[in-house]
């Protein structure tokens, strides 16, 4: 015994048929833009990583130029506590040396600004990264420096939250000119 299964289209003029085509199309285009808008969150996230290294370094900013800032507390909240940081004098150190040295730092740092220039930022599933030019202003013992630090965070997502899991910097001759002269100055 053999079935078949048949299906008609009533005979439609020209006009008609080609207006099915054009609204099964629109509500399959519909259909598409909301299964994009609701399981692609990469641009979202994009832009809540740029937020929060926004965030992070105007509280940077803040604790440099008012106090009032518990900087410890500030790294806990957006890095990894068991991560390390790769210095650009091309040290790798473990976070609690890098709050440690952030501690002293506020004792001889004035006059702190910093801004970031040419964000890039990638996300792929719970892991990103993002790429970024630091640049610092700063006197320290009344000699400014002027830090051209070009910035890697690699991060991971943690609940709503992304957490740098490493971080580098390296730095232009100049910065490191200035390092130097400082460290002269010093001795």
């Amino acid at each position: 015994m053999r079935l078949s299964a048949q299906m008609t289209i009533p005979h439609t003029s020209g006009t008609n048929m080609k207006t099915l085509i054009l609204v099964v199309l629109f509500f399959l285009g519909c259909d598409d833009n909301k299964d994009s808008a609701v399981f692609d969150t990469s641009k979202q996230d994009e832009k809540l990583i740029a937020k929060e290294i926004a965030d992070y370094h105007a509280a940077m900013k803040k604790a440099y130029n008012n106090g009032g800032v518990n900087t410890d507390s500030l790294m806990d909240a957006y890095f990894d506590r068991e991560m390390y940081y790769v210095t650009y004098w091309g040290n790798s150190e473990p976070i609690d040396s890098t709050k440690k040295r952030l501690r002293s730092a506020m004792k001889s740092v004035r006059d702190y600004d910093n801004q970031f220039e040419n964000l890039k930022v990638k996300v792929y599933g719970d892991g990103a990264y993002a790429f970024f030019i630091l640049r610092q202003d700063y006197k320290v013992n009344g000699h400014l420096l002027e830090e051209y630090l070009p910035t890697t965070f690699v991060l991971e997502r943690r609940g709503n939250r992304w957490l740098v899991v490493h971080a580098q910097r390296t730095s232009d001759y100049q910065t490191m000119q200035q390092l130097a002269a400082l460290a002269r100055v010093k001795d």
